[in-house]
């Protein structure tokens, strides 16, 4: 009896020892997951909220802005509506993903351009669907980029080279042959 009562206070030791092993593990890995969503959270504020108000622009306030939303182990791009409506981005039509990743693009570099020697930004033809508002919204933006770092636009559309005449000063068109 005393050898029983000796095995079942080892075991419930071990057993003890196991749970203690499991909390410490489970609150060390909720922690880290904590820590690395704050990090997250503050380093892509600033680029989120570049690409949500280029978003915005883009879209001529059709879309107030961006969000995301944590899938599992993922995070869910969402355009906010200026009617308070939300669309996840895979849901979106094509034009206005390719305005979102525009956006996206836009942000990134500044990001980029704040803490490196720019870069050159060079697009070909991302505008070929967007309406006239809209291209010359991208315009104004890729102006405001040309201050920092130089901008590179390839188009075969001349309305686009127009459109970029009227909206950015100083812009230089070079007519390849």
């Amino acid at each position: 009896m005393a050898r029983i009562e000796a095995q079942r206070r080892t075991i419930f030791l071990e057993i003890e020892e196991c749970a203690l092993r499991y909390l410490t593990l489970k609150t060390g890995t909720s922690a880290a997951e904590q820590a690395l969503h704050l990090y997250r959270d503050r380093h892509r504020s600033s680029m989120m909220t570049r690409a949500s108000n280029a978003f915005r622009l883009i879209t001529g306030g059709h879309y107030s802005g961006l969000t995301t939303r944590l899938d599992k182990d993922r995070e869910i791009l969402i355009g906010m509506g200026r009617d308070g409506s939300s669309k996840l981005a895979d849901h979106m039509s094509t034009g206005t993903q390719f305005q979102l990743y525009l956006a996206l693009r836009l942000a990134g570099y500044e990001e980029f351009a704040l803490v490196r020697p720019p870069v050159p930004f060079i697009a070909d033809d991302i505008m070929e669907s967007f309406d006239n508002p809209r291209s010359e919204e991208v315009f104004r933006l890729l102006g405001e980029m040309a201050r920092v770092g130089q901008v590179i636009y390839l188009t075969h559309h001349w309305h686009l080279c127009e459109i970029a005449s009227a909206v950015v000063q100083g812009v230089k068109i070079h007519q390849l042959p």
